[in-house]
């Protein structure tokens, strides 16, 4: 018997494949027009515009708009181009990398970009008086030394062939050293880079704005500028699109996206997808503490039945914390379905009524977030365990994710983790005490010291066998331990106006080169 979700899945790629052999034809025809201003719909308001300090793409995608990085991921993936490092070459032994700039290259206040520029903002990422939570993305890094105005090398404590697409994250954007000495604390306001927008102002709840830098290296920008409006209610985004007050909108729900592919206004946008949503738990929080609870609550949450009903079949069940497009992914296991094993387990743990635990999360920057959580919660109360849904805006929640082990509140939290870099490494490092909020994205407080050392050793494996050993022994070990409830690889699904040209939304669910996208109007 054939599989539905197979079949709408197939029928989903074909329409995709024969509309994007249109665009591209259509696009090659016609000459690019300037002027105009995009808008651009988030499902949240983006809460901090430094990127040493900011997380999530409602953030980091507005940051790369106005810094840049050394270099960036191409928008399929599989490739790391060029960006404010033209090339690069690295030593025999494997740790010293040697990265050649741009020449000519300004930072919006005037200020010359050059090797200096790098040493600051990567030591700044660094020092953990910063408190960047992408900091142990990058702590392989040993000391940054400007050879010259537009030569600079950067020394890790082993070999990490990894490094020049993790010098792609956002968080490690270059920013005006001048800029951020003058505002200190209050950078995130007025952020400065070299990018081919400059920041206006953030009216909080109503837009971000962004102005053409008419001096970009890589050429002006065809926009005069970027508005980005924050709307959570999914279809309230959707009307907004379909009533043209929006010309784009992020996490489109398959159902929707199936309803504007008839309408020749729109055009639907479906990157490969790397971002994996779960609910973690506070494993230093009462029931959490036993991994057989742990293990209990993912058996009791039916994933293949969100991913069939809500998603159509166009999620990916997780079967490990590594997404399945990244390098290093393996297939480790699924917690299948089974309330009675779910019940025996919370039994066994001393837990046969269950339990009460609250569940935070910020509604509108995931794909069906609040209809995921919903479920969650009821398959929960199911198996006994009783949770109360904490609905909070999305820079509150950020706020609260940010806490440490002794002033955190959560219990449970709804997020996802994408893989920007494409390599393992980005994944797994967040299962080490060293991530711990507030110094890290590892809010459910985890870790394990043989996991720890597996995890920081595999960074500088040189033999490519070994390393894929190596994190396929991590895989399993937190796939086991369970810190998570793991639920599915999000699909992206995005929509535009038909008549905005050239808007590419890459693997990393970034807007690609987004000053060459234009208006045809």
């Amino acid at each position: 018997m054939k599989n539905p979700h197979v079949t709408v899945l197939a029928v989903l790629v074909a329409l995709l494949m024969l509309t994007a052999c249109t665009s591209g034809a259509m696009g090659a025809a016609a000459k690019p027009k300037p002027g105009g201003w995009l808008v651009l719909s988030l499902g949240t308001d983006p809460p901090i515009f430094d990127s040493a300090l900011a997380t999530g793409i409602p953030n980091l995608g507005i940051i790369l708009q106005v810094s840049e990085t050394l270099t960036r991921i191409s928008p399929e993936g599989g490739k790391v181009l060029p960006a404010l490092a033209e090339s690069w070459s690295v030593s025999p032994d494997g740790r010293t990398w040697t990265f050649k700039l741009r020449r000519g290259v300004r930072f919006h206040d005037g200020t010359p970009f050059n090797a200096e520029a790098v040493k600051f903002n990567v030591e700044r990422i660094l020092d953990p008086a910063t408190r960047a939570p992408a900091r142990p993305a990058f702590t392989m890094i040993d000391r940054v030394v400007p050879v010259d105005e537009t030569t600079v090398q950067i020394v890790t404590a082993g070999p990490f062939a990894p490094l020049p697409a993790q010098l792609a994250y956002a968080p490690i954007a270059i920013n005006s050293p001048t800029q951020v000495k003058k505002l200190g604390a209050n950078y995130f306001t007025a952020p400065m880079g070299t990018g081919p927008f400059k920041f206006v102002h953030h009216l909080k709840g109503r837009e971000v704005r962004l102005v053409a830098n008419k001096e970009y290296w890589g050429g002006a920008p065809y926009l005069e500028g970027l508005v980005m409006r924050p709307i959570p209610e999914t279809a309230a985004r959707i009307m907004a699109l379909e009533a043209g007050e929006v010309d784009a909108v992020y996490h489109v729900p398959p159902r929707d996206a199936a309803r504007l592919r008839t309408n020749p206004r729109f055009t639907v946008l479906t990157p490969p997808p790397q971002r994996k949503i779960f609910v973690g738990m506070n494993v230093q929080w009462g029931p959490f503490k036993d991994k057989r609870v742990r293990q209990a609550l993912n058996y009791a949450v039916d994933k293949k039945a969100i991913v069939d009903k809500l998603f159509l079949g166009l999620a990916k069940i997780t079967d490990s914390p590594v997404p399945h497009t990244g390098y290093g992914y393996f297939p480790i296991k699924t917690y299948e379905y089974n309330p009675a094993r779910a019940r025996q387990l919370l039994a066994e743990a001393g837990y046969p009524n269950g339990f009460k635990a609250t569940l935070h999360y910020g509604p509108g920057r995931y794909l069906l977030d609040t209809e995921v959580v919903e479920a969650v919660q009821s398959y929960l109360a199911a198996v006994g365990v009783q949770v109360e849904i904490i609905r909070m805006e999305w820079g509150a929640y950020m706020a609260v994710l940010r806490k440490g082990v002794q002033e955190s509140p959560v219990q449970m939290f709804f997020i996802g983790w994408g893989l920007p870099t494409l390599d393992a490494d980005l994944a797994v490092k967040d299962y080490t005490e060293e991530s711990w909020a507030p110094g890290g994205l590892n809010n459910m407080f985890y870790a394990r010291d043989d996991l720890t050392r597996l995890i920081l050793a595999q960074r500088f494996f040189t033999d490519p066998e070994k390393r894929l050993y190596a994190l396929r022994k991590i895989q399993e070990i937190i796939m086991e331990d369970a810190p998570q409830i793991f639920l599915y690889t999000e699909p992206q699904i995005h929509a535009k106006k038909a008549d905005v040209k050239d808007f590419i939304i890459s693997v990393t669910e970034m807007v690609d080169q987004l000053h060459k996208t234009w208006l045809d109007r």
